[in-house]
């Protein structure tokens, strides 16, 4: 009974680390970690969510919608992250069909810069709500 366990927990473990040495599972989370800070700034600047949530109501509107009066405000941020999510995951998965020498190429040094780089828009837009007087 003991081989029968140690050959299931050999197998899963194998199973498990083929997945996190992949070189095109690398390479999606790669293109994911690259592109999420940009597609995130530009779904939020642009107002692209995928739905907009009115909590007040418990109501979902796809894309952009207005908060109407007496419901309380519209909250976009779940359309934003769900947007990115999506876009993120089909980059990602075009990135694994790019040789792997294109890949390899990447800076890993922007999985850090990037979203350090996206705070600076985010900042701006969010600026009318800390400096109204």
């Amino acid at each position: 009974m003991s081989t029968t366990t140690t050959r299931l927990s050999t197998a899963t473990s194998s199973v498990t680390s083929s997945l996190a040495t992949s070189a095109r599972f690398k390479t999606f989370a790669i293109v994911f970690s690259l592109t999420a800070p940009v597609v995130y700034v530009l779904s939020e600047l642009l107002s692209l969510p995928l739905f907009t949530y009115h909590p007040a109501t418990n109501r979902f509107d796809l894309g952009w919608a207005p908060g109407r009066s007496g419901e309380g405000p519209a909250m976009y941020w779940y359309g934003w992250v769900a947007t990115m999510l999506i876009a993120c995951t089909v980059l990602g998965w075009l990135g694994t069909l790019l040789p792997e020498g294109v890949t390899k190429k990447l800076p890993l040094a922007l999985i850090w810069i990037l979203p350090i780089v996206a705070l600076v828009p985010l900042a701006w837009a969010l600026m009318p709500f800390w400096t109204k007087g």
